[in-house]
C-alpha cells in the first residue's frame, strides 16, 4: 500500500488556509475529509477550493493539483506503509480462513453406502 504525502513548498498566491486545503487536496482527500481534519464545515472548504481554482484558472480538483505541482508550490511523495500492508494481509488471511471453514461446514455430506449391501450386489 502507498500513502500520498504532500508538502507546501511555497504558498504562492494562496492564504494560509487555502494552502492547507491545497495540501490535503494533493493528498487525495475529499472536501468532507478536509473539513473534518481542519474543523471547518464542508461549505467553508468548498469556498476555499473555489478561491484556489479561481486563482489558478482551474476547472477541477485534479487540475488544481496538477498546476500547483507544476508551479513548484507543492511537493508530492509516495511512501509505502508496511504496517498497513501487513494488517491488510493478516485481515484477508483471517477472512479467507473463516470462509473456508464455513464452506466446509455448510457443504453437503456425501452419502456413505453400506459396504455390506454393495458386496451382496456382486455375489
Amino acid at each position: 500500500m502507498s500513502a500520498i504525502h504532500a508538502r507546501i513548498i511555497d504558498r504562492g498566491p494562496f492564504t494560509a488556509k487555502e494552502a492547507e486545503v491545497l495540501r490535503y487536496m494533493c493528498e487525495g482527500m475529499f472536501t468532507t475529509e478536509i473539513a473534518l481534519r481542519l474543523f471547518r464545515s464542508p461549505r467553508t472548504i468548498s469556498k476555499h477550493i473555489e478561491n484556489i481554482a479561481h486563482k489558478l484558472d482551474a476547472h477541477g480538483s485534479s487540475e488544481i493539483v496538477l498546476i500547483a505541482r507544476e508551479m513548484g508550490w507543492v511537493e508530492i511523495t509516495l511512501t509505502h506503509s508496511w504496517q498497513h500492508l501487513l494488517k491488510v494481509l493478516l485481515l484477508s488471511f483471517i477472512c479467507n480462513s473463516l470462509f473456508i471453514q464455513n464452506d466446509l461446514r455448510s457443504a453437503p455430506r456425501p452419502k456413505i453406502r453400506n459396504p455390506v449391501s454393495r458386496a451382496r450386489l456382486f455375489d
